[in-house]
């Protein structure tokens, strides 16, 4: 008989968000696998074995709780999964993702190759700008003399900002004036920074999106520049409504990264302007939630669910496969 769909979650071991997904697709009576890819590395915690045999990848994943066949995975909750240790965990989660990769039919939350392609960054900026987002002017350079230029056309000051984390430390976007690029210019050298003009805000927004549903979120920082260093009880959260044009031009925009799931954060000008600053494929969820209530962690495991719930067909291996036509929340650019 047709074995009864699951959603795998692949994780770390300790994930609020993940935890909070999950309680809401045990609501839905769908079963749920949540792994730990640094668990195949540590001998009998998770067990995997996998056919490459010209017929269709075929595999199993078994802990001491549950054992999940490949043919019975609809969606896969791909959230934060700590980074490989070690040539053993480095071997076993490649394996393991050319496997999931090469799953027919499944829906991904977000796919790992789509989210690096769509990670913030100067192709993510130019294609916002195409679909009529607004989007502050930008500089990438380790030319001092350019990086100075540029924030003397922006009025004396640039936002400096970073892509990607500090292993050891925060970094925060931060205003910068001509005179310290110049008087920085070593430091400026060594690396690509990322300038951009600075928004005259009232506010920010948070904007989580989960398939066509949408969570706008007023964050408020007592004049902070950046709120992610200002400590969460002193925040202020509001949920708002997101205009008409505005969300179909955020749709838009997600549907050309191949995303279905992003945090985007904008920047609301004194004129009620919405600027759009990025779109984080894996952004936290959890902390907009318990502010406010939004139930986002409902519409993810919705989303997730909506493939287990779409029309499947027996096959002869026993397992499920995905009818032909795509099914509610399933987006054809969401596999790799």
């Amino acid at each position: 008989m047709p074995l009864p769909p699951t959603v795998l979650v692949v994780t770390a071991p300790d994930d609020l968000g993940a935890d909070l997904v999950i309680r809401q697709i045990q609501d839905h009576g769908v079963a749920v696998h949540r792994i730990d890819p640094a668990d195949l590395a540590r001998p009998g915690v998770l067990r995997m074995t996998g056919v490459s045999d010209g017929e269709p990848l075929r595999f199993t994943i078994e802990d001491d709780h549950r054992c999940t066949l490949s043919q019975s995975i609809v969606s896969v909750f791909w959230w934060h999964p700590g980074p490989p240790v070690g040539w053993e965990q480095q071997e076993s989660r490649t394996i393991l993702e050319e496997y999931l990769y090469g799953l027919d039919g499944v829906l991904w939350v977000n796919h790992p190759l789509r989210a690096v392609q769509a990670r913030p960054g100067p192709r993510q900026l130019k294609l916002a700008s195409s679909l009529g987002l607004r989007t502050p002017p930008a500089l990438f350079t380790n030319d001092p003399n350019r990086a100075a230029e540029f924030a003397r056309k922006q009025g004396g000051k640039v936002v400096c900002k970073t892509l990607v984390a500090h292993p050891n430390r925060f970094i925060q976007a931060r205003l910068v004036t001509a005179e310290e690029i110049r008087a920085s210019a070593d430091h400026v050298r060594q690396a690509l920074c990322y300038l951009q003009r600075p928004v005259d805000k009232t506010h920010d927004i948070r904007l989580t999106v989960i398939g066509d549903r949408m969570f706008p979120c007023k964050v408020t920082a007592n004049g902070a520049f950046d709120w992610r260093v200002v400590p969460e009880g002193e925040l202020g959260f509001e949920a708002v409504a997101a205009g008409r044009p505005l969300t179909h031009k955020v749709q838009q925009l997600m549907n050309a990264l191949g995303l279905e799931y992003a945090a985007l954060d904008f920047a609301v000008d004194r004129g009620g302007t919405w600027w759009f600053l990025e779109a984080n494929p894996a952004g936290q969820f959890g902390f907009i939630q318990a502010a406010t209530g939004m139930v986002i962690s409902r519409a993810i495991a919705d989303h997730l669910t909506q493939a287990a719930m779409a029309p499947r067909t027996f096959t002869p291996d026993g397992g499920h496969r995905a009818s032909s036509r795509p099914g509610p929340g399933r987006r054809k650019t969401a596999g790799a």
